[in-house]
């Protein structure tokens, strides 16, 4: 066993660390607990400080005290640790039982520069700890968190283990496994649960033991009367009823990822035979607006369980909406265009706005993605069957980086000529400076380019320092001629 391999050898201040990863509530740190006392040794954690609150941080600088970042604490902590070690509680025995270290709670960190700082912190205790030391990392998935943050938990991971770090992943706990647990639960309290109920909270836990627990206990709650007589939840004899379409008011929100959420829309499945004709009755549709009913949840909740931005979602949108049309369905494919144009419209930046809300923001990229989203499910009347096809990326942004580097061109262009800062706009640069600038290469190669743009301004000025009559004494019929450029 790792444990005891390490804690036989003490004295060695290499590949003492191991990575724990999975996700929250799987029992992670409860595992290390059930080691150390199956063997008999103590286990010392780190633990997150408690964050500074914004008046206790001015209560501190009027004080003189300065603010340290929880990243500095682990630091400091990691240093004391490499140089001094951890002193055991049970020193006053005569045989100080041996130590683990864990780290449950890594600080958070944003940005390249306290990634690296952290990155360096844990090499250093790699490298110098001589103590079991279990460092526990919860997997979030990418629906979950941003994508660069997770690339950085992946490769500091991947960093760790080529340093010498072994590894172990925890997988979800199973739903039987927790209906179980949950049984077993209710009949050492006395709990009245049916099956359905046991089966229901394991599901919506989503393989997290430590929630499926906390929502049983929340669901054994007695409701208070009153508030019982007007709650929708509660049954008429008294029992909660849970149904697998709604979340529990206590439980775990649901996460899609991405690629899960484009699939349904694009795949467009619906409820064969039954047309909805009428809103509850208040608005009649017309035959061709009627629409069968969706085999998943609003479009708006799946855009939200899935945290996708509006204009991401309306890239793939764009990019792979015709797989899934019909060939001969072109009407339908007009249809999609218009809304994913209205969309396009409703995400375009606004030119001369100094200022914006960002409510109005929110509101607006809410609004945009749902008018994507319904476009296309409600424009798609005839899609094509469903089978295994591959999301393609965006051409868009390929088109839109080429742009970025052309802008960065010319503006690098426009700084070497030494330019001034009046033709600002890139559409002048692009449209009538670069060709000119082109024009004059092959014809003053020795001349560089602020040179030749200097002696065109000054003849400009000449030009129009002149009088109208010295411009007519100035003008020679022998060189009036037009050269095609």
């Amino acid at each position: 066993m790792w444990f005891e391999e390490r804690l036989q050898n003490s004295d060695n201040s290499c590949g003492n660390v191991i990575l724990i990863s999975g996700q929250a509530g799987v029992g992670k740190s409860a595992t290390i607990y059930a080691i150390a006392c199956h063997l008999g040794v103590e286990v010392q954690e780190w633990r997150t400080p408690t964050p500074t609150i914004w008046q206790e941080h001015l209560h501190n600088s009027n004080s003189g005290i300065q603010y340290m970042s929880k990243l500095e604490e682990f630091e400091n902590f990691v240093e004391r640790t490499s140089k001094y070690g951890l002193i055991s509680s049970s020193i006053t025995r005569v045989s100080p039982s041996p130590i683990i270290l864990l780290i449950d709670d890594l600080p958070v960190v944003n940005g390249k520069v306290s990634y690296g700082r952290l990155h360096k912190c844990l090499h250093l205790l790699l490298q110098s700890v001589r103590l079991p030391t279990a460092i526990l990392i919860n997997d979030c998935g990418r629906s979950e968190s941003p994508e660069h943050r997770s690339r950085y938990w992946e490769e500091l991971q991947l960093s760790l283990q080529d340093a010498g770090a072994c590894k172990v992943a925890f997988n979800p706990i199973t739903v039987n496994s927790i209906k179980r647990v949950l049984s077993k639960i209710c009949r050492s309290e006395r709990c009245e649960l049916s099956l359905e109920q046991i089966d229901v909270l394991a599901k919506a836990s989503g393989g997290d033991i430590r929630h499926a627990i906390t929502s049983l206990q929340y669901f054994c709650l007695k409701p208070d009367p009153m508030h019982s007589l007007s709650d929708p939840v509660l049954q008429e004899n008294g029992s909660i009823h849970l149904d697998d379409e709604v979340s529990l008011p206590f439980g775990k929100d649901a996460t899609l990822s991405l690629f899960h959420a484009l699939g349904k829309f694009l795949h467009n499945k619906r409820e064969t035979g039954n047309l909805v004709t009428s809103d509850r009755g208040a608005i009649l549709l017309k035959e061709k607006f009627a629409r069968s009913p969706l085999k998943m949840d609003a479009p708006e909740l799946v855009l939200s369980q899935a945290h996708g931005q509006a204009s991401l979602v309306a890239d793939f949108l764009h990019e792979n909406v015709l797989d899934f049309v019909n060939e001969e369905a072109i009407e339908d494919a007009g249809v999609i265009g218009t809304y994913l144009s209205d969309t396009d419209l409703l995400l375009a930046p606004r030119v001369g706005t100094l200022s914006r809300s960002f409510e109005a923001d929110n509101v607006l990229q809410s609004a945009a993605a749902s008018v994507a989203v319904r476009g296309v499910l409600f424009g798609n009347t005839c899609p094509v069957s469903s089978r295994w096809h591959a999301i393609r990326r965006p051409a868009l942004w390929q088109i839109d980086q080429s742009l970025w580097h052309n802008k960065c061109r010319m503006l690098n262009q426009r700084r070497d000529a030494r330019i001034s800062l009046c033709l600002s706009d890139l559409s002048v640069l692009a449209t009538e400076l670069k060709p000119v600038l082109n024009w004059l290469g092959h014809r003053v190669h020795d001349v560089k380019p602020h040179e030749v743009l200097n002696k065109a301004n000054f003849a400009e000025d000449e030009y129009h320092g002149l009088r109208l009559d010295d411009k007519d004494d100035k003008i020679d019929d022998d060189d009036d001629e037009i050269e095609d450029w």
